[in-house]
This record gives C-alpha cells, structure tokens and sequence, in this order.
C-alpha cells in the first residue's frame, strides 16, 4: 500500500563516485598521482560507513511509511459530559507507522519476503478522553512475519501479520477512508462511551493483527480467498473481489470468522462468531461514488447480537493541478449486546497533494446515543489533519 525507497550500499558508492568525479574533474585532471585515488577511497569509505545497509545482497530492503496528524475539536452535550474541548491526536484509522520490507527470487515462480512495521499513536483519537489529551505513545508491532509466494499457488505467511477479515470492512475505490470510515469513529470514541454511548462502540468485527499463519490464493478473475488460523484460537475466512466492468470500478469482500481465544481468562468453551464486510463502486467517468460496510457480532455471553451499518457516498474529481479531491457524505449506526445504540451522520473533504505524497482532510461527524437506560447524550466532532507518506 505504501511506496518506498530501496536502499543499497553499492548504488549509494556508485552515486559518491559519481559525484566526486564531475566535481572534482578539473581540479584534478593534471594530478595523476597516488594521493587521489588514496583520497577517493578514503571518502567512499566515509560515505559507506554512514549509510543504511542491508545485511546481505540476496534480499531487497525497503523502507516505507507515513506520518499522520490531526486536530480534534469536540462538543459533547450528555448526562455524564457536558463540555467541549481541542486536541491534536492521532487518527486511528491510518496512523503514524514506518516499516522494512523485502524479497528475494527463489525461482522464476517463488520468492520469499518479509515484512516488520511499527506504529505510534502518541494520541490516540479513539482512546483520548473528556479528561485527558494522551494516547498510547510507546510504538507497537503491527508487522512481524516472514512469506513465501507463488505465482500459481499463492501465498503463505506466518508471524504478526493480517488476519483473513483485516480490512474486509474498510474497503473502498475514492480515497474518502483517510478522513473518515466506520472504524474511525475515532473521533471521541471514549468521550461517547463515558456519556452513554455503547460501551464497545466504533469496532466493525475485524480481527486485525494477530499470531497467525494465513494463506492467499492466486488472483483469479479479481477473486482473492484467504485463510488464516492463530492465537488460541482464531480463524477466519474472507473473499475479495476487485476489478473495472463497463465504465464501473468495483471492489468488495466479505468474511466469517470465530475467536475461541481463552487468553483473556473468559474459557475455551466461548465461541464468538461475526460475519462483515463492505462494497464499493464508482463511475469512473463522473467519479460518482458509493461505499458500505456491514457486521454481526454473535457472542453467547452476551444479551443479544451486536450489529452496525455504514455507508459513505460522493464524488472524486481532479479539480486543480494538485490531485484528486474527493467530497463524500456519511451515515451510520452500531448497537451494542445490551440495547444501547448510537447514529451518526456527517461529512468530509479529501485533498491529494501528488507532489509531495500528501493527503489533506477534514470530517464533522453528530452523534446520537443512547445507553439503552433512558439516557441519551449528542455528540459533534471536527477532525482535520494531513497525512504524508514516504
């Protein structure tokens, strides 16, 4: 997903040559002796001494990332919070991260790779409260896992990785996700649940990251499948289809998964099981778009099922030199196990920046919760920030 640069001790050695060689050809063009050569190795060893370096010449190194921030100003209007307040956080849905990653040809039809990327989150948009402005500021793991890959068989990978439903919900063919999606209810998530809200409000059923092994089949006529087992135990199971079809781009998927994991002390003999996903199309034409998602969450020591919906709509136009700007408006509801229930609606604004690999947004979103007890509370966010990827 994300771009980067490879790294190479001998390119950046070549380049030094280069370098010293235009600019110093005509100061040192009647000098034959010993000491310019002397001299040249002397800094390219300087130079090589300072530089990034892979550890060996059969695996690429990539390095890659972004740095995402935003201010967050919040109104909330309830029976526990009444008051309002402005925070620069760290949207949750595309955070700050950096990572490495590599390959290397086994045969014309295999490789092998791996992938280790990490994240920070000094301020949380999901985890701020009406108290306090701080989020988790220690960087965590969200790659860790090593791959081999076949043309015709696919590809299997095993460590910190992407479970099967990771990112079946957050599909999309604009560009609208980095300014707002149902998983970035990020804005006051906490700030919600302290005045009423659902108390597992803004989750859309994904597993995420885990301890697994997963396997991808080929890509055949824009089908993807994907598997994957980890943890003690999770598994999970998720189609992907992507593709263009009379003037229509088109992506969704859609996954079931189970969580038995008995880490948290619960028992083994719990079984969550959730199904979701989300579907997206655009007329490439006018740029018109549409996106939604979806999920059920049935857990036996809960009430009842815990469900939400979502959908996006808009346009996405390059109107200026800068790049693509993409103008959407949203809908959407979660209702938690035991009645309680939050709508939301609201809108965003995307712009690209191509020469610099920028995207700058803006989303309001209002909220209406309800505890389920009769209590009720309203809440209005405003989020704006920029994201710049390297």
């Amino acid at each position: 997903m994300f771009g980067g640069l490879n790294k190479s001790t001998s390119i950046f050695a070549l380049a030094a040559v280069a370098g010293l060689a235009m600019g110093g050809v005509s100061a040192k063009a009647a000098d034959l002796g010993g000491d310019c050569c002397a001299d040249l190795e002397e800094r390219v060893a300087e130079l090589e001494a300072t530089t990034a370096r892979k550890g060996n010449r059969k695996v690429s190194l990539t390095i890659y990332g972004q740095v995402t921030t935003a201010v967050m100003f919040w109104d909330a209007d309830g029976p526990f919070v009444d008051e309002s307040n402005t925070y620069v956080v760290d949207p949750q849905t595309s955070g700050t991260r950096f990572g490495f990653k590599g390959s290397a040809n086994i045969t014309s039809d295999w490789s092998a790779g791996y992938n280790i990327e990490l994240q920070w989150q000094a301020a949380d948009a999901t985890i701020v409260s009406s108290t306090s402005d701080e989020g988790p500021d220690l960087p965590e793991f969200r790659q860790a896992h090593w791959y081999v890959k076949s043309k015709t068989l696919g590809k299997f990978r095993m460590g910190l990785a992407d479970t099967a439903n990771s990112g079946i919900a957050e599909i999309s063919v604009a560009n609208e996700l980095i300014a707002d999606a149902m998983t970035s209810s990020q804005a006051g998530q906490v700030i919600i649940k302290e005045n009423g809200g659902p108390g597992s409000f803004g989750s859309n059923f994904e597993f995420n990251r885990q301890n697994i092994v997963r396997y991808d089949t080929p890509e055949f006529a824009g089908f993807i499948l994907s598997a994957a087992w980890g943890e003690d135990d999770i598994w999970d199971v998720a189609l992907r289809y992507a593709g263009e079809f009379v003037g229509f781009k088109l992506a969704a998927g859609i996954a079931y998964g189970e969580n038995t994991d008995s880490s948290n002390g619960i028992g083994a003999d719990r079984t969550i099981e959730q199904v979701n996903g989300s579907a997206s199309i655009m007329h490439v034409a006018t740029g018109l778009f549409a996106t939604g998602s979806a999920g059920q969450r049935d857990d036996p020591f809960r009430a009842k099922e815990e469900e939400f919906w979502h959908v996006n709509a808009g346009i996405e136009q390059k109107w200026s030199s800068f790049g693509k700007s993409t103008l959407f408006g949203m809908v959407g509801e979660f209702e938690d196990d035991n009645d309680a229930s939050t709508q939301y609606y609201g809108g965003g604004f995307v712009q690209k920046i191509d020469a610099a690999a920028m995207d700058l947004f803006i989303s309001y979103r209002h909220y209406d919760a309800d505890n389920g007890a009769g209590l009720e509370s309203d809440f209005d966010v405003v989020v704006g920030g920029g994201r710049v990827r390297f």
